[in-house]
């Protein structure tokens, strides 16, 4: 959660008791000031006071005679003989005037710190990164460098206010005030000697324009700066293989709108990536989405083994924009051994009718790869009579709750349940997205547990957990480092060399191309069959560890059976993704009408093209191999359980 915006600091850090001190001064610097000032002022007003009352000066002295000769000392007027004047009052006469001085090197540096902070990072090139936007997302992007990387960090926001860039402050950030959208503040940021830069405003059409903006001025670098950052990237960044290290500035442009992102994501801007400027794209929801299916997957709550066991059964509370990038979701993983599309209820109010029909006319072969159909009543409301109708008429295996406040969300989740078991219904696992204020969780039920990678381990009497989805998922490793993007590369790169080992070529096949050349929308067919990965893993009672553990590496797949089941399976997910993707069935593979042959069952395969599914499931370890990993037999609870 997002740490209160008084200046006290992150509650991580608040276990260490230098850093308590530290903060408690910073805090109350000028309180303290302030407080010796007044004291060392009322100290000299009692020694004069004390002196003049033994000393011949010719008459009478009042007090005020006593204040303005302590008041002299702060303006370096105190008396120049100080001969026998007690040890207090040395120490008031020295202290003085270091008050003064103090508070005016404060005041000046007050002025000059940005400057001079942000000349420093000249000596800093390709060391620091530059956060335009400080809400939720450039909050805790900021505050993960700040906290977890030896990179130092500028935010830039427009709003002087901003308790969050003050926050960030604390954590040794460098605050720029200013409209990101004018080159001339993302020269003051000096943008173009950065490393990262993230554009993540509220207003996408602003992070585009800042993108453009940003990728304009690094044509600026002469060609003596950039081999001078080649230089320091050497030192940083080892080459890897014949590759050289990377020198450009990488751009992460968050693009929340699905329309923008559509029409965007197959401009050329956004397949630039040269020595100078790289960019990517991503969307906060899809992150999201993607993350609530890697912690609590479907299949970690029941995973159906044959056709003999009943489907796998979804049910989503709401369709706002999270809930949509998880239907999504669950249409691009949620496919098991069983080889039935998984069955989807939404269950939302009647004004998403209207949503419901664009999500379908977007993507019009959804029906293809999930069963999904729609209750409209509102969760708040529902009666029991319908929630009992809802629960009875299907079995649901794991039900996602994410409305558009986070306080519904919970409310919902907390009734429904309360609903079930007053009903006598069979337990339903909850799963409470959060997207803003997580600690609601904690203050309004005690009885919510957090996330636990064993889900047959929750009590049947609440079985609910939340994601604080923005927390679990807004941070350097998920963004920046996301392993996922890592092993779509590694996975694009061993197609391309098998497909130029038979032969194969661009000529032929458009994506026979280095991933650097790849549109967006290709690079996103490699991540869904990354993020696929984990399931046929843990299908085959596997998991991926590192390559380091002690585990000893596990064959796989297991048998021959088991490969049969994965390659048909794999075949089944590439289906539903290029259906979301938009294509249809085609006799000859047409890319500019988005036509493929292969988009047929599997029985209707060539041998030829069977085998490809299985070489993809015979990879899987050298590919983890490439990512240091290796798969290892499973142990958990969980899995034994299900697996029978």
């Amino acid at each position: 959660m997002i740490p209160p915006t008084n200046g006290q600091g992150d509650a991580s850090q608040g276990n260490q008791p230098g850093n308590e001190q530290i903060g408690f001064l910073a805090r109350h610097e000028w309180t303290l000031v302030g407080l010796l000032a007044a004291l060392t002022f009322l100290v000299g007003c009692f020694g004069y006071a004390q002196m003049m009352t033994f000393t011949d000066a010719g008459g009478p002295y009042t007090w005020w005679d006593a204040a303005y000769s302590s008041f002299r000392l702060f303006i370096f007027e105190g008396q120049e003989e100080t001969a026998g004047w007690p040890v207090y009052m040395q120490l008031v006469r020295a202290l003085a005037p270091l008050i003064v001085l103090y508070t005016a090197a404060k005041a000046v540096w007050n002025v000059v710190e940005e400057q001079v902070a942000l000349y420093v990072l000249l000596f800093h090139k390709r060391r620091f990164v530059v956060i335009c936007g400080v809400g939720e997302t450039g909050f805790r992007i900021a505050r993960d460098y700040c906290l977890n990387s030896n990179k130092r960090v500028v935010v830039v926001d427009n709003d002087p206010l901003n308790p969050l860039a003050a926050e960030l402050k604390n954590y040794g950030a460098i605050v720029v005030c200013g409209n990101a959208m004018d080159p001339l503040v993302l020269l003051k940021a000096q943008v173009i000697y950065a490393k990262e830069l993230f554009l993540c405003t509220s207003d996408d059409k602003a992070n585009i324009a800042i993108a453009k903006n940003a990728e304009r001025l690094t044509r600026r670098l002469s060609d003596t700066e950039l081999s001078g950052l080649e230089a320091i990237a050497r030192k940083l960044e080892p080459a890897v293989g014949d590759m050289p290290p990377d020198v450009s500035l990488r751009c992460f442009l968050c693009v929340d709108s699905p329309d923008i992102y559509e029409i965007f994501s197959v401009h050329s801007f956004f397949e630039i990536n040269s020595s100078r400027f790289a960019i990517r794209l991503f969307n906060r929801r899809e992150t999201i989405a993607r993350n609530i299916f890697r912690i609590c997957a479907p299949d970690l709550y029941y995973r159906p083994k044959s056709r003999a066991d009943e489907p796998m059964h979804i049910l989503f509370i709401g369709f706002e924009a999270l809930v949509r990038e998880m239907v999504l979701q669950a249409a691009l993983t949620a496919h098991y051994t069983d080889f039935r599309l998984p069955h989807i209820t939404v269950l939302c109010e009647s004004n998403n009718k209207t949503r419901v029909e664009r999500f379908r006319h977007r993507y019009p072969h959804l029906d293809k790869t999930v069963d999904i159909h729609f209750v409209y009543s509102d969760p708040m409301t529902i009666t029991p009579e319908t929630w009992h109708e809802v629960q009875t008429s299907t079995r649901f295996d794991i039900c996602y709750v994410a409305l558009g406040h986070d306080v519904e969300s919970i409310l919902a989740a907390r009734r429904l349940n309360r609903l079930r078991r007053h009903g006598g219904l069979r337990p339903l696992n909850l799963v409470v997205c959060l997207n803003q204020q997580n600690f609601l969780a904690e203050i309004i039920d005690d009885d919510f547990d957090p996330i636990s990678m064993d889900k047959l381990g929750l009590p049947d009497y609440e079985p609910i957990e939340y994601f604080e989805a923005l927390d679990e998922t807004i941070s350097i490793d998920i963004i920046v480092n996301e392993a996922l993007d890592a092993m779509a590369r590694t996975l694009h790169n061993a197609y391309v060399n098998t497909q130029l080992a038979s032969g194969g070529s661009s000529r032929h096949n458009a994506s026979v191309i280095p991933w650097s050349d790849l549109p967006v929308h290709k690079k996103k067919a490699n991540q869904h069959a990354a993020a696929h990965m984990d399931v046929k893993l843990r299908i085959a009672n596997c998991v991926a560890t590192s390559i380091d553990a002690d585990e000893p590496a596990a064959h796989f797949p297991p048998d021959d059976l088991m490969m049969e089941l994965l390659a048909q399976l794999e075949h089944r997910r590439w289906m539903a993704d290029k259906y979301l993707a938009g294509y249809s069935f085609g006799e000859t593979r047409d890319e500019d009408r988005m036509l493929h042959p292969d988009l047929i069952p599997w029985e209707e395969l060539t041998e030829e093209d069977k085998e490809k599914d299985r070489a993809n499931i015979r990879q899987i370890p050298q590919l983890l191999k490439l990512q240091d990993q290796k798969v290892c037999r499973m142990h958990l609870s969980l899995h034994a359980e299900q697996q029978g």
